[in-house]
């Protein structure tokens, strides 16, 4: 269940920016960068809650840095996504051998169980008994699908996904609308980052 959750935060993140037209291939790449950058933070001041915020942080920046490239110079999406991944896979790397070298164990975040349900056998333990962000990464599936379905905004996302010349013609602001969406679903890939620092093959 750890292992699935932040695959399933990218997920959600890539759902977002999908939705509104932009596809980044980069999303395993922001993953590596984001992790790099929580566990470069976690090592150096302990602070886990910090951590994360570095790493949504990390995936804000290079969500700018995508949405400029694919919205505003409107580069073809598969390409800059490939480079996007390359350019984070290939830093990551190069920033853990400059900064860290050998694998050093930072604290892990601690596993939380939810009164009386993790006391069910078998399922409790697996589902019930787990660190913050996999509890997030459950929780945000169904506050995805209320935004994508049942706000205004979501209705904008898909509509300047779906039709952007229709939704232009209503006054939506595609290039704002895009903005926002991969903006926020890379801050999403790089949440999921640092969720992966439990496992031990990383970096």
């Amino acid at each position: 269940i750890q292992l699935a959750a932040p695959f399933l935060i990218a997920a959600l993140g890539e759902t977002i920016g999908q939705r509104s037209g932009v596809i980044n291939l980069g999303v395993d790449g922001i993953m590596l960068l984001g992790a790099f950058g929580g566990y470069w933070t976690a090592l150096k001041t302990g602070n886990l809650g910090l951590a994360v915020l570095v790493g949504m942080g990390v995936g804000a920046l290079l969500g700018l840095v995508t949405a400029v490239v694919s919205v505003t110079l409107k580069a073809e999406q598969g390409i800059s996504g490939i480079g996007v991944y390359l350019f984070a896979l290939g830093f990551s790397d190069l920033l853990f051998l400059k900064l860290v070298g050998t694998p050093r164990p930072i604290n892990q975040l601690k596993n939380i169980g939810i009164p009386l349900l993790d006391r069910i056998p078998t399922v409790g333990g697996m589902l019930f008994k787990q660190n913050i962000l996999v509890y997030v990464a459950f929780l945000l599936v169904p506050a995805v699908a209320f935004l994508l379905n049942r706000t205004t905004y979501g209705l904008n996302i898909r509509a300047s996904g779906e039709n952007p010349a229709a939704a232009d013609s209503l006054g939506v602001g595609i290039p704002r609308i895009r903005y926002s969406t991969v903006i926020l679903g890379i801050m999403l890939a790089g949440l999921a980052g640092v969720a992966l620092l439990k496992r031990d093959d990383i970096f």
